[in-house]
């Protein structure tokens, strides 16, 4: 996949990885006598493996090892042992939904840049992602209590942490490398896969093999196709096309998604505070969509307003008047008349890299702005 998507199909690859990331919601059902820490690990391992037909293509590429281990290591090993362990000292409520504020997180902070009246539009949208999280993860199941309840909720944070910086440094790798695009999902899984390996073989090593084992080995092949590499690759052709903020909020759909396989897995009706939960998600995120979608229309006509007004040959800025021979003879030493080719490029080019840093993605999105810096005055 590529970045050069439309915006629609965009949302569509983001809300279809949401779907399989939704599916890690339910794999601890479906493989019971499974452990979900070794489940997490086979994954990856699954992961890996099914990256390696990219292994020669991989290697041919400038990928930038550091940077791609370290989203093994806080996307994948990290994160989801923190959210095991959380998950054991506070209880499941509290720990998935402090989880559940990760797409909250990822939009503020890609959104820093924006100001006080770009976060506030942020607003609405977050509010009804967080309260839908929380209504869609309340449980009447009490935690453990006392220290181990704040201890397991500041494991939870620093997991919160973990994958919000995985998150956003994947976003900005995809921006600065638009080249990396083919490649990137499956570097990403071959380091996951060589982070998981040995931590999945020691679990097997003391805690033996699962009851079911092919059971077992059929969910961990699922997710590592499904929910990691192709999820993967959705994402990151969605983010070539996206603002940060948006995909970062298009990420509560992975609990939307994991709400909607569990009732149909349970075969039952939730109740009433949890289908609130999610009506208040799905509105958080069509609201998001809604906003940024302004924003962008907004952006456009800015920039083209540039381009238009500086592409008015003779015409001074803030007069109105035409421009003396003794004008243009002064431009002529050493500067550029208002409406010059190159005034206008630079003009417009100033625009378009605004709404680049806004949507971190290549150059592609804003071609069509870009392009009338040297359409409109082509002398």
């Amino acid at each position: 996949m590529t970045g050069g998507l439309s915006r629609r199909t965009a949302l569509v690859a983001m809300v279809l990885a949401g779907a399989g990331w939704g599916a890690v919601f339910v794999a601890p059902e479906l493989a019971p006598l499974a452990p979900a820490l070794l489940l997490a690990m086979g994954r990856f391992v699954a992961f890996g493996a099914v990256s390696l037909p990219q292994l020669r293509a991989v290697l041919r590429a400038d990928v930038p090892w550091v940077r791609v281990v370290a989203h093994g290591v806080t996307g994948s090993l990290l994160y989801y042992g923190l959210v095991a362990l959380s998950v054991r000292l506070a209880g499941p409520t509290i720990a998935v939904a402090t989880i559940g504020l990760v797409p909250a997180v990822m939009a503020l902070i890609a959104a820093r840049h924006r100001g006080r009246a770009g976060l506030a539009a942020l607003l609405p949208a977050l509010a009804l992602v967080g309260v839908g999280q929380v209504l869609v993860h309340l449980s009447p199941t009490p935690g453990p209590g006392g220290w181990s309840t704040v201890v397991g909720t500041v494991l939870a944070l620093v997991a919160v942490a973990s994958w919000s910086w995985y998150g956003l440094d994947s976003h900005r790798l995809i921006a600065a490398r638009p080249d990396l695009g083919p490649v990137l999902a499956g570097a990403q899984g071959l380091a996951a896969g060589v982070l998981a390996l040995p931590v999945g073989a020691w679990l097997i090593a003391t805690e033996g093999v699962p009851a079911e084992p092919v059971r077992a080995l059929l969910v961990v092949l699922f997710l590592g196709l499904v929910s990691s590499w192709l999820a993967v690759r959705l994402w990151h052709a969605a983010a070539a096309r996206l603002s940060s903020v948006l995909v970062s909020q298009l990420m509560a759909t992975e609990t939307a998604w994991g709400f909607v396989f569990a009732a149909l897995l349970a075969g039952a009706v939730p109740g009433r505070v949890a289908l609130l939960g999610e009506v208040a998600l799905v509105a958080g995120v069509a609201l998001a969509v809604v906003t940024d979608g302004h924003r962008e229309r907004r952006e456009r006509a800015s920039v083209a307003d540039v381009a238009h007004e500086v592409s008015q040959p003779g015409v001074h800025a803030g007069t109105g008047r035409q421009g003396s021979p003794r004008d243009h003879a002064g431009h002529s030493h050493g500067h550029e008349a208002p409406g010059s080719s190159a005034s206008t490029a630079r003009a417009t080019r100033s625009a378009a890299s605004r709404m680049r840093e806004d949507r971190g993605s290549s150059p592609e999105a804003c071609a069509t702005a870009s392009s009338s810096a040297h359409t409109s005055n082509p002398a």
